[in-house]
């Protein structure tokens, strides 16, 4: 019986406080932002995590996908509707809808119609973005060559050049973009 009581204390130690202080003091020493949540930071507050997907709802900055679980990052999740789902049919073409009103092209990028598998996704295809560059630049009356060259510096490439395809994230973008509309702002006064 002493025996199993020492074994449970031994076994407890080493796995359940002397292996993950282990892992977590590498993962803060090896990858401190990475540990830490990516989060990000604006003018000292922090804005999220570039890591999570958050809702871009005004028409002066880039909107994110959309989420089936409304961007709520304590659970993800799809909307698990299938390719027959009528619910599914009607966002979809509320959503072709909203962008056709703004003034976006008919042919709408499936990123800005379908939401991803986990509702959290932060970043969107170059081709998802370039699509809104017009309508971001008539809102705010800047240029669509300057909003082209913002979201051109902020492609990703693929993880370790090979794993996925050329990203944008957007909280990162619009950060960008918010540094642009404070600088004209300044300028203008």
């Amino acid at each position: 019986m002493i025996r199993a009581i020492l074994q449970f204390g031994l076994w407890t130690f080493i796995c359940g406080i002397f292996y993950p202080a282990i892992v977590y003091g590498f993962a803060k020493f090896a990858f401190p932002k990475a540990s830490s949540g990516s989060l990000v930071e604006f003018d000292g507050k922090i804005l999220g995590s570039e890591l999570i997907a958050q809702s871009f709802d005004s028409p002066e900055y880039f909107h994110s996908r959309p989420s089936a679980i409304g961007y709520d990052s304590s659970s993800s999740g799809g909307s698990n509707l299938g390719p027959t789902s009528v619910l599914l049919s009607k966002k979809v073409e509320e959503r072709r809808a909203y962008w056709i009103a703004r003034g976006g092209a008919e042919l709408v990028p499936s990123e800005l119609l379908y939401s991803s598998g986990s509702g959290l996704d932060p970043h969107l295809s170059p081709e998802a973005v370039k699509y809104q560059i017009p309508l971001v630049a008539k809102v705010k009356g800047i240029s669509e060559e300057k909003l082209g060259g913002l979201v051109e510096g902020s492609i990703e490439p693929p993880e370790w050049g090979l794993f996925g395809s050329f990203k944008i994230n957007i909280l990162k973008l619009n950060l960008k973009l918010r540094s642009i509309y404070l600088e004209e702002n300044i300028l203008k006064k």
